[in-house]
């Protein structure tokens, strides 16, 4: 078992972010998505589906740093994933583009139905 697995195993997963840290990073992005641009002052349910993104993953060895902390969407943050990229950029490109091709077959299954 590699020794980062036996870690976890005996001390158990590193704690979220505080509420207080997360408040940080919302404030310092204005409440929107880094990737889409959704505006969670907008709405309520807009904020509901607000989190924080790692844009080098923790899973990955990424800090929890406010330079490594962005505000995201539910569903851009489950697109970007734990993939590892080159800057935030290339990053943001890939959810957009993904999130584009998403929308293509959603207006596909939506018009064969």
């Amino acid at each position: 078992m590699p020794l980062k697995r036996l870690a976890k195993f005996f001390a158990g997963p590193l704690p979220h972010l505080s509420r207080e840290e997360a408040l940080k990073v919302f404030k310092r992005d204005h409440f929107k998505c880094y990737y889409c641009g959704l505006d969670g002052l907008d709405k309520y349910e807009n904020w509901l589906i607000l989190t924080i993104d790692h844009v080098h993953p923790h899973a990955k060895g990424g800090a929890r740093s406010m330079n490594n902390l962005v505000t995201s969407c539910q569903p851009c943050n489950l697109i970007k994933g734990k993939r590892i990229y080159k800057s935030l950029q290339e990053a943001k490109e890939y959810v957009l583009t993904k999130r584009e091709e998403w929308r293509q077959v959603f207006l596909q299954q939506v018009k064969a139905e």
